[in-house]
This record gives structure tokens, C-alpha cells and sequence, in this order.
């Protein structure tokens, strides 16, 4: 037996010239698809109502958690010595409203077809989770019974990463939906 002949098709023709101004790409074909997935519109406002939802919480660590260790301390004198420090809520209400200006930007920029936002919204994330477990890492713990200050520290830096990782993957996988999109139209 032979082997058989295969055809393939040849696509001839010319490109179509619109309008009055010439094609982007002159002398090549033009192929028009249907208009581009909204996933990047809705995954930038689900960004932006993070970062807002972000800067609320800033707020709210840096104004309310002293006020709380202020009003317990009254009820009980030895609860200061288990308190968290006034600076850790600080930083971490100067950070939520640092991070949810950032997400607000780079939900901006998603909601507007950038790629670059989902990278910007990527990096946040990461930063975040750094800063998340330094701060962790650095805050002190008291003396429970039955367990030192180190044992806490490692308990508290251990669900400083498990929380991250989980949230932070999460969050970034939910991102990257619009590129995973066959039409996803981000520049």
C-alpha cells in the first residue's frame, strides 16, 4: 500500500482595510472575535471591595483595639500583662489602610483591562503575608502556663503563614481569572 496524499486547505485573500486608517498589522490577516470576557470587570471590583473592606479594617485596628485594651485593663488590673501591645494595632491598622489604597489602584486597573494590576494585586498580596508574619514574629507573647513566651511566638508565627498561604492563595488564584480566560481582552 501507498501512502495517501494529504490536502490541506490554503486560506487566500486580502485584508480588509476599515475606515480610512491603515490595519495595524498591513499585509496580514485580520481576525475580528467577539467582544472581550467581563471576568476582568468583575474580578477588579471584587478587588476594590477588598481594598475598601481593607482600609475599614485599618481603621478599626488602629482605633479600636487600644480603646479595648484600655476598657479591660479597668475591669481587671492583671490583664495588662496578657494585653497586645498599643503599636501592634497601630501597624497593623497602618497596614490594612496602606494595602486596601493599593488593592482599590490595582482593582482600578484590572476593572480597566490591565494586566499589570493583577500583578500589582499579586505583589500586594505578598507584601502583606511578609509583613504579616514579621509582625508576628516581633510582637511579644506572655507566659501561659504550662508553655513559654517561645512556644506561643512559634504558635503565633505558625498560624501567621498557615492564614497567609491559604488566604493570600486564595485570593491570588481568584485574581488570575481573567487570564485564564480564552478571550480575556487585558492589555
Amino acid at each position: 500500500m501507498q501512502p495517501q496524499q494529504q490536502y490541506q486547505p490554503i486560506i487566500m485573500g486580502q485584508t480588509a482595510q476599515f475606515g480610512g486608517e491603515p490595519t495595524p498589522y498591513a499585509g496580514q490577516a485580520v481576525v475580528m472575535a467577539g467582544p472581550p470576557s467581563q471576568a476582568g470587570e468583575v474580578v477588579g471590583i471584587l478587588v476594590m471591595v477588598y481594598g475598601g473592606l481593607s482600609i475599614m479594617r485599618g481603621l478599626f485596628n488602629a482605633l479600636a483595639g487600644p480603646l479595648m485594651n484600655e476598657y479591660f485593663s479597668g475591669m481587671s488590673p492583671e490583664f495588662q500583662e496578657y494585653a497586645t501591645p498599643d503599636w501592634v494595632y497601630y501597624l497593623q491598622g497602618l497596614s490594612g489602610i496602606v494595602a486596601g489604597v493599593a488593592f482599590l489602584y490595582s482593582g482600578w486597573l484590572i476593572q480597566n483591562f490591565e494586566r499589570k494590576g493583577i500583578y500589582f494585586t499579586w505583589g500586594i498580596l505578598g507584601i502583606t503575608f511578609l509583613f504579616a508574619i514579621v509582625l508576628a514574629t516581633l510582637m511579644p507573647y506572655p507566659v501561659v502556663e504550662g508553655m513559654d513566651s517561645g512556644s506561643m511566638r512559634m504558635i503565633g508565627v505558625g498560624g501567621s503563614v498557615l492564614a497567609g498561604l491559604c488566604g493570600g492563595g486564595v485570593c491570588g488564584l481568584l485574581t488570575a481569572i481573567p487570564l485564564f480566560m480564552n478571550n480575556h481582552g487585558m492589555k
